[in-house]
Parts: structure tokens; C-alpha cells; sequence
């Protein structure tokens, strides 16, 4: 059996950012032959026919993907004439005409991705400003007793609360099969081993990038909403100024804070005030991994 695809129509639309469009045929064989749905779908799978405009428009085709089909009976054609009508969706596009590295599905498609993003503040205790990081990751990891560094603004060991902005980040996934929670439970706390981007934009500003050790990832929740199909949240937080560290000052076997003067020896007063002798960082996230292995799908 050898069908005759004849093109009768196409469409085009761009909405919101998604272009979308349709091919409509006239089907038959080319023996006069009845036809039957599997006929023209088995024909149309080996005929190459599931691109845009039948593989004619190859400009189109890179911003287009095949994602439905109906064929219909033409009335009184006894079977041997068919209308054929192909839909596609396209990549989300920045402006029209560049286009994303892959398509951008609709909510409930397996293979949806939502990120929000909620910048806040995190107040933490600090003993010193102008502070130096560890070097490397492994640094900030366990980092060695090296004094921070930076300017003293506790008062008699008693620190002061500091603004630090972090950004919390969800992302919402729609899988297929049933997510790996013993993976998530052993994963929660962790950071990143390595660089983790949120985004797949050609335009890189559009992408959120997290540098090693910056990004912990707080847990998932999870919901069967389909046969075999799950919606997945997972939760993060993102620190790229201090790397989640957090200033500890050296203390006495009492637990109080190891004194230092401004003029040691002398009476502590206004002008001669004593602070912490020493400052370090402790990593409470010393756990790293890397996200990929969670299923995250990131754009």
C-alpha cells in the first residue's frame, strides 16, 4: 500500500512566547484502496511524515515538534479519502525569533518545569566584617582554624546580628515512575559538588548558575497525579556570598568566648573594649553531592 499525502492547508500562530501550528492532508492510496486509521498512521510513521509541513519546511521544523495527530474520513469517500490534520508546539522563543535549546511543555506534560525563585533576608550572628573566605570548596567544607580575618564588631563576645540574602529556590518537575525518595532523604542537607545552572537559555543571563558548595538542597514532595505520573517539588537555597559558612569564635573550656583588648593587660572600658580573640568559619552543610543524580530537571 503506497499513500498519497497531498498538503491542502497549514497554520502558524505565536502567542506568548510558543509558536504553534498544524498541516492538514488529504490522504488516500494510490490503488484506490480503503484505508483504516493504523494504515495512515503506520504509513505516516515510516513516510517521515511527523514534521512540520512533511519535512518540506526545514526552517520551520527547527522551531517545531510534532505533537498530535487526528484523521478523519472525508464524508461519502467510502473510506479512501482522509483528512489528516498534524499539530505542533514549539520552543518557548526570547523574542520572537531565537529560539530554546528544547521545548517548553505544558503544565502536567511529563517533562514540565516550573522555578520560582524568593530572594529573603537571613539574619545570622556575626563577630567580624569585612571577613576573607576560604579559598577553595574544600576550605569551606572543613575549613582549617584560621582567623577569619575582618573587623571586630562583637561587643564583649556578645555578637551582632547580621542581614544575609539568600534566594530560596522551587522547582516543580512532572515525571514519569515514582520518584527516588530514599535518594531525596539522603541527599537533604547536602550542597553541591558541582556547578548547578537553573535554565537552558541561549542568552546565559537568563540562566541561574550556582558555583560549587553554594546551593543546599532543602528536600521534595510529591504527588501521584496520573497513571505512572508524579509531580515533584524540590527546594533549595542559595548562598553565594559566605557559601552557608557560619562565624564561630574561638572559647574557654567553659564554653565562654576567649577574650581579646584592644590594649591587652590594661582596664577594659569604652575606649578599650575587648572582643573575640579568634573567629572561624564551621560549615554546617559539609555533606556535598551532585544534583543531577535527584532527577532535577533544571530548565
Amino acid at each position: 500500500m503506497t499513500l498519497v499525502w497531498q498538503q491542502t492547508s497549514r497554520t502558524g500562530s505565536y502567542d506568548r512566547g510558543k509558536w504553534t501550528g498544524s498541516t492538514t492532508y488529504l490522504i488516500y492510496d494510490s490503488a484506490a484502496a480503503a484505508l483504516t486509521v493504523h494504515d495512515i498512521r503506520s504509513n505516516a510513521s515510516t513516510a517521515g511524515t511527523l514534521v512540520f509541513g512533511a519535512g518540506t519546511e526545514t526552517t520551520m521544523a527547527t522551531l517545531m515538534a510534532f505533537t498530535g495527530a487526528t484523521y478523519t474520513p472525508v464524508q461519502d469517500g467510502s473510506d479512501k479519502y482522509w483528512t489528516g490534520v498534524h499539530n505542533f508546539e514549539a520552543s518557548t522563543t526570547i523574542d520572537g525569533v531565537s529560539v530554546e535549546g528544547q521545548d517548553k511543555l505544558q503544565e502536567k506534560q511529563v517533562g514540565f518545569t516550573s522555578i520560582e525563585v524568593n530572594a529573603q533576608s537571613n539574619v545570622v550572628d556575626v563577630w567580624r566584617t569585612g571577613w576573607t573566605l576560604p579559598s577553595s570548596d574544600a576550605d569551606k567544607t572543613a575549613p582549617t582554624l584560621i582567623d577569619i580575618g575582618g573587623t571586630k564588631v562583637d561587643s564583649a563576645g556578645d555578637p551582632i546580628s547580621h542581614i544575609q540574602g539568600v534566594l530560596n529556590i522551587s522547582v516543580r518537575n512532572v515525571v514519569i515512575g515514582r520518584p527516588d525518595y530514599l535518594l531525596f532523604a539522603n541527599t537533604i542537607g547536602n550542597r553541591n559538588s558541582v556547578a548547578f545552572t537553573f535554565g537552558a537559555s541561549t542568552v546565559t543571563s537568563q540562566n541561574l548558575v550556582c558555583p560549587i558548595g553554594t546551593l543546599v538542597f532543602d528536600g521534595a514532595t510529591s504527588s501521584r497525579i496520573g497513571p505512572n505520573q508524579y509531580e515533584v517539588n524540590f527546594s533549595f537555597t542559595l548562598d553565594t556570598v559566605t557559601y552557608h559558612l557560619k562565624q564561630v569564635p574561638l572559647r574557654n573550656g567553659d564554653g565562654s568566648v576567649v577574650p581579646a583588648q584592644v590594649t591587652p593587660g590594661t582596664v577594659v572600658s569604652v575606649s578599650n573594649p575587648w572582643h573575640a580573640a579568634k573567629v572561624y568559619w564551621k560549615q554546617p552543610f559539609p555533606n556535598t553531592s551532585a544534583f543531577s543524580l535527584l532527577g532535577v530537571v533544571t530548565t
